[in-house]
């Protein structure tokens, strides 16, 4: 799998979580919720946005690997 594929794939995820997360929002609305989003979802963000940094810095590095590779060919 590429990198592109793998960004996309998790900026996905992310959206389709989001989305569920209204929707169960609007029913469930207690300690418990506000618990599991305060604990659980609110520190997913800051990690997407780190593994998505990492992915493009990755796919700039195979980039460079590929024509330092192309150019001793």
């Amino acid at each position: 799998m590429s990198t592109k594929v793998a960004q996309a794939n998790l900026t996905d995820a992310v959206k389709e979580l989001r989305f569920r997360w209204e929707r169960a929002r609007s029913e469930w609305d207690d300690h418990a919720s506000r618990r599991f989003e305060k604990e659980v979802l609110a520190p997913l963000e800051p990690m997407v946005i780190a593994a998505l940094k990492s992915l493009e810095h990755v796919n700039e590095l195979m980039i460079q690997a590929r024509r330092e590779c192309e150019d001793n060919g």
